[in-house]
């Protein structure tokens, strides 16, 4: 990508990083009922910034973020494990990020499995540089996960740009050799039937080293107050 592309990108970063906070926030002041009361914040809040939609938002509480992509409903928003996948489109151009928080007091084992998958986000982009094989970046991803290797279930990453999904995409079959200016996500996850969901995801642009563009914290956020 051209310098002006990378800026619009960055610029969707951003904004993208601006509305998670704000929705974060409010979740936490329990402004919202359902995971529908959500989804249509985050969409009237990209288009307060002049912004479309990159994708339609992903909101999954607890049990449906078990479920890859999970649309919005009327879900009740209580304890558990809260996926909010969102991006936004600026100039054309896009932005993806997601971040799980926990809504009341996570046990022992919850926290550990967060703290896994961050791992695993973590490992790859640090392995992140021209050069690298698409593959690689997703078996060191799995690497991490490998006692719970079913439960990764979706590659670990994709290329962004004027489409929210493009080449080069992090998969144990990617054949692309990744390249000095390349944008593309990180998302590895663990998924558990019937029970919870867990993904991290960042935008990344490849130089010598990565350079994460989403500045949303990835330290484990804790609600308090949900039952």
């Amino acid at each position: 990508m051209n310098k002006k592309e990378i800026d619009y990108i960055k610029k969707a970063c951003s904004i993208t990083d601006k509305i998670l906070k704000i929705a974060i926030k409010e979740i936490k002041k329990h402004s919202f009922k359902t995971e529908k009361e959500i989804y249509n914040f985050l969409k009237e809040r990209a288009y307060l910034n002049k912004c479309e939609l990159a994708f339609k938002p992903i909101v999954a509480m607890h049990e449906n973020a078990a479920e890859i992509h999970h649309k919005a409903n009327d879900s009740r928003i209580k304890k558990g494990f809260l996926v909010l996948d969102f991006g936004v489109r600026y100039k054309g151009y896009c932005s993806d990020c997601t971040r799980t928080v926990y809504l009341g007091k996570p046990s022992k084992k919850e926290k550990e499995l967060y703290n896994l998958v961050l791992s695993a986000q973590e490992t790859a982009i640090m392995h992140i540089q021209p050069g690298v094989y698409a593959a690689d970046i997703d078996l060191i991803a799995r690497a991490v996960l490998q006692d719970y290797f079913r439960n990764f279930v979706h590659g670990t990453g994709h290329g962004v740009g004027k489409k929210i999904h493009q080449a080069p995409n992090l998969k144990p079959r990617g054949r692309r050799i990744l390249r000095n200016d390349m944008i593309l996500t990180v998302e590895p996850g663990l998924y558990f039937k019937n029970r919870f969901g867990i993904r991290i995801e960042d935008t990344i642009l490849i130089k010598e080293k990565a350079i994460i563009l989403n500045k949303s914290t990835k330290k484990m956020v804790i609600l308090d107050g949900y039952s």
